[in-house]
């Protein structure tokens, strides 16, 4: 067995000159170390049966190879055995003040201890990326069922102190760099050394291009669903993880009493921490229904069908909707004081639970009457699929229709009858650790949205202790949370988004041959982007179909050319 623990060695230990230090990224500072245990976390990695990576005579001394396990390949205990390709070149290219990953899977046949050591990267001209500019990780991983057995997928990114290994057993590292903002453009070398037993026993030479160009704020709503902490210090440092991730908007829970009442003080106390969370499109959506003009019911009221647990509203009155409309316009006031824009939701996919219709319209027009400034935001999706028609449903009481399904149709009439409404999509990239539980959040929040043309992307679920399966992130031992895969796949697709951005606005009434070629890389990605949806799978993750990781990364790659290309022909 092997326990997923990891070490830093320091280079002095190692008889080597210290590194050039510099201060610690806010990524590393804001992240937790360890998962808090969980029932649906296993603690190892089983060792391997049956056959094993064949090893070169060099690895067999040594007792240990190194092999290439890209950040978001989903490469399971099944598949070690199999592979063959060695890691002997760590390279990737980003732009200044990003974050992102390198990964790689290190195979031992007997038993040791591993650690590894990171360098400095050197650059052009003396410029370095110090080493606390590489944060060191290893990747847990949970068992799933599926349709071959019971299969051991990788899932957490976590922090150790160090790494035992048994005979015939794996490792799998994840190296996180922070680019500093204001690094010189150019290929910056180093190594990642991998100690085992106290002795370096392979080297991986680190080669990191800074592009000439920063990437720019992209124009729509980047957030996560997440439950809101009553402790502020917990709720601004997963405000600040989620900034990090590229979340530009985020959500705020209306504290309530058990009546129903708005706690005014500590709604104004989590508006003033989302405000100083630094969210660049300072939008919040606030769900306003759960104990004020709802009930969440677990035992299902099969008198108005209600197929499962879900919310059911509490009778109309003119106090209920006096009290609403007062509780909205606090939240509006306090809002505009602090800069911030309320996108209030005053129901969950109503359409496909058909008992809620009523009550949604009924709170939407209340709204819309009583205080229109107030934007207003409904999923939707769910009905359609059901066959009611959430078009007639909600037409003209919507600024936001958020949808949970790629209906052409459906969307392409909102968009014929509701010209001032955005549409936004949501939960299209599934949950699961398989491999469509990693690469639908970086096509959903990147290159599918960018197609799509929509006003915003949200996904469940940040965290959320009841449904483990579905979080993107997992509360830590000691505070603050541990990344999954899918939730470092969420920053890269971000990433996508802007560097496409970056790409149109070069584009942006230019001509000739590098400006045609630019448009030509786009119309050419865009006609391998699918907008379809396929069935939800909580475990291979996903209603939309998404390109191989290397296929994606490949397009950045010649997107950041096109935009070096345009820069440089100015």
């Amino acid at each position: 067995m092997i326990a997923l623990v990891l070490a830093v060695a320091a280079s002095a230990a190692l008889g080597r000159a210290p590194a050039v230090s510099g201060p610690v990224p806010e990524q590393f500072r804001v992240w937790g170390e360890r998962a808090k245990a969980d029932p649906y976390l296993i603690d190892a990695v089983p060792g391997m049966k049956g056959a094993v990576p064949r090893l070169s005579t060099r690895e067999g001394r040594r007792g240990l190879a190194v092999f290439k396990a890209p950040p978001f390949a989903a490469v399971s205990g099944r598949e070690v055995a199999s592979l063959t390709a060695r890691c002997d070149l760590l390279r990737v290219a980003d732009c200044p003040g990003q974050y992102g990953p390198l990964s790689f899977l290190v195979f031992s046949s007997r038993p040791t201890t591993l650690s590894l050591d990171v360098s400095v990267l050197q650059g052009p001209g003396g410029a370095v990326i110090p080493a606390e500019c590489l944060d060191v990780r290893v990747v847990r991983y949970v068992k799933v069922s599926g349709d071959k057995g019971d299969e051991v997928i990788p899932l957490l990114v976590e922090k150790r102190d160090k790494v035992r290994v048994s005979a015939n057993a794996f490792c799998r590292f994840w190296v996180t760099y922070a680019i500093p903002p204001d690094v010189k453009a150019g290929i910056y070398r180093g190594k990642v050394g991998v100690i085992s037993a106290g002795r370096e026993s392979a080297a991986i030479p680190v080669e990191l291009e800074v592009y000439p160009f920063a990437l720019p704020e992209t124009a729509m709503d980047f957030y996560v669903y997440t439950e809101s902490s009553d402790d502020h210090a917990v709720f601004a440092r997963e405000l600040a993880d989620q900034r990090l991730h590229g979340m530009n908007a985020g959500l705020v829970h209306p504290p309530v009493t058990r009546e129903g009442d708005l706690k005014r003080d500590e709604m104004a106390g989590a508006l003033d921490t989302f405000a100083a969370a630094g969210m660049s499109r300072k939008r919040a959506f606030i769900p306003l229904w759960n104990r004020i003009t709802a009930e969440w019911l677990n035992e299902p009221d099969k008198s108005i069908r209600m197929w499962g647990p879900w919310f059911r509203y509490y009778p109309f009155s003119e106090k209920l909707d006096r009290r609403y409309v007062e509780t909205v316009k606090f939240i509006r006031d306090e809002s505009g004081r602090r800069g911030i824009q309320a996108v209030l939701e005053v129901s969950d996919e109503a359409g496909s639970h058909p008992w809620t219709i009523p009550a949604t319209k009924h709170y939407l027009e209340l709204l819309k009457r009583e205080v229109p400034d107030v934007a207003r935001e409904l999923t939707v999706g769910g009905g359609w699929a059901g066959n009611e028609d959430e078009n007639a449903h909600w037409k003209g009481l919507l600024d936001i229709w958020s949808t949970n399904r790629w209906l052409a149709d459906k969307l392409e009439r909102v968009r014929k009858e509701e010209p001032g409404a955005v549409i936004e999509v949501y939960n299209m990239a599934g949950a699961g650790s398989r491999p469509g539980g990693v690469t639908a959040p970086r096509n959903f929040y990147g290159f599918f949205a960018w197609k799509a043309g929509v006003g915003g992307v949200a996904q469940w679920v940040y965290h959320h202790s009841s449904t483990p399966e579905h979080n993107y992130v997992w509360p830590a031992e000691g505070g603050g949370t541990v990344p999954t895969l899918r939730w470092e796949a969420v920053r890269e697709g971000t990433k996508d988004r802007a560097y496409i951005e970056a790409l149109e606005q070069r584009l942006k009434g230019r001509t000739g041959p590098v400006a045609e070629a630019g448009r030509a890389l786009l119309a050419e990605i865009s006609s391998n982007v699918e907008l379809a949806h396929e069935d939800y799978d909580a475990i291979s993750g996903g209603r939309i179909h998404s390109p191989s990781p290397e296929t994606i990364d490949e397009w950045r790659r010649r997107i950041a050319a096109a935009v070096v290309a345009l820069e440089a022909g100015r």
